[in-house]
């Protein structure tokens, strides 16, 4: 059985997937997917059981705006250690937030969107 699966053509986005990758269940699914304009974006995909009586599917989706993703593609990747740290952290309050929110009572979106601009890159 597959712990993660990676649906992401980019090495650089599949490496961002690899950074996040232990904040989730296993048998999550990372899939690159591409805005409007072509950006593209990191979607986390997975079933938690943990909020609520049933499983349930959740995606997590992470956009990077354009520029930073220019400026994160164009650092030698042993330069992009802060990136990870910022897109750990953020993830990280993300779920922090659903956890939260189902343990205060209150109904737990399945669909949550991260925006990461200058900060990450």
């Amino acid at each position: 059985m597959e712990l993660y699966r990676f649906e992401c053509p980019s090495a650089d986005i599949e490496a961002l997937a690899q950074v996040v990758s232990d904040l989730v269940p296993e048998q999550t699914v990372f899939v690159q997917r591409a805005r409007e304009d072509g950006t593209p974006y990191l979607d986390v995909q997975w079933v938690a059981m943990r909020f609520g009586s049933t499983a349930r599917r959740m995606t997590l989706s992470v956009h990077i705006a354009a520029p930073a993703l220019t400026r994160y593609r164009a650092l030698p990747p042993r330069m992009r250690a802060r990136s990870y740290a910022v897109l750990r952290a953020y993830v990280e309050a993300a779920l922090g937030s659903l956890e939260e929110q189902y343990a205060a009572g209150e109904a737990v979106p399945r669909e949550v969107t991260i925006e990461l601009g200058d900060e990450f890159a």
